[in-house]
């Protein structure tokens, strides 16, 4: 799915980068299979489906949201490390929000941010 020149990391090494402990950060993502309790869709082009931030409630355009909003439409590629196990990551590459989808997710009674992330193949 991801090139094999993306290199595994530490926790440590990846905190260093993307310098937060929240899963959004102002130029990187933290993606993960559901152990954050954020349930992520990786898409077999290579595509993530990445939920907003905030497990309870209605999501708001506000902290991690407008990162992602304001980078969707400023077209900012965003870095993103994905957790394979405890203290293991993969630096997935460059990425851009392509779209988002505001919804009502019905099992949860709320509504949800649903940001499309597109790898990007050359960017450094």
């Amino acid at each position: 799915m991801y090139p094999a020149e993306h290199s595994m990391m530490t926790w440590k090494e990846v905190l260093a980068k993307h310098k937060t402990l929240r899963g959004i950060g102002p130029h990187s993502l933290l993606v993960d299979r559901g152990e954050s309790g954020y349930k992520n869709r990786f898409l077999p082009d290579g595509s993530i489906l990445y939920p907003g931030e905030g497990l309870a409630g209605n999501q708001q355009p506000t902290g991690g949201n407008r990162i992602l909003l304001l980078a969707m439409a400023a077209q900012t590629p965003l870095r993103v490390y994905r957790r394979e196990r405890t203290n293991c990551w993969r630096d997935c590459g460059w990425f851009l929000v392509e779209s988002v989808e505001y919804r009502l997710e019905e099992a949860e009674r709320r509504y949800v941010y649903w940001f499309r992330l597109i790898p990007l193949k050359d960017a450094t």
